[in-house]
């Protein structure tokens, strides 16, 4: 385990393996938990389109699902063999046992924030208004 994934042990969770191709979930389906990546690099596919590759250790996926009790939000495929953690933890049970889990999700649902709005600030700079 990487210093990135060592917060994450002592979850009840399961490591999953997924070939190159293999979809991992599918947008619009049930959330069961969320992820943690111990390796490899996951697509982050939206109405198919490619919206992000995953490939840092340790990168919390399928958090908005779980928090919100949402169906998914994104199509997640394997872009390399990768190895995930699936975590199943009820989010009351998390805020009150693993309060630093909690706040790494914080903060990259704020991260992800924060690039979206870079990415759409980009976005509307290149429209060309009369």
């Amino acid at each position: 385990m990487s210093q990135q994934t060592t917060p994450f042990l002592g979850l009840p969770a399961n490591k999953k393996y997924y070939r190159i191709g293999e979809t991992i979930l599918r947008e619009g389906d049930p959330s069961d938990g969320w992820f943690v990546l111990l390796s490899g690099r996951v697509g982050v596919f939206k109405s198919d389109f490619s919206v992000a590759v995953i490939e840092k250790p340790g990168t919390v996926i399928g958090e908005l699902g779980f928090l919100l009790d949402i169906p998914r939000t994104a199509t997640l495929i394997a872009q390399e063999a990768t190895l995930l953690m699936h975590v199943r933890i009820g989010v009351d049970e998390l805020i009150e046992k693993h309060p630093a889990i909690i706040k790494k999700m914080l903060t990259v649902l704020a991260e992800r924030v924060v690039k979206t709005t870079e990415d759409w600030r980009e976005s509307v700079e290149k429209i060309d208004v009369y």
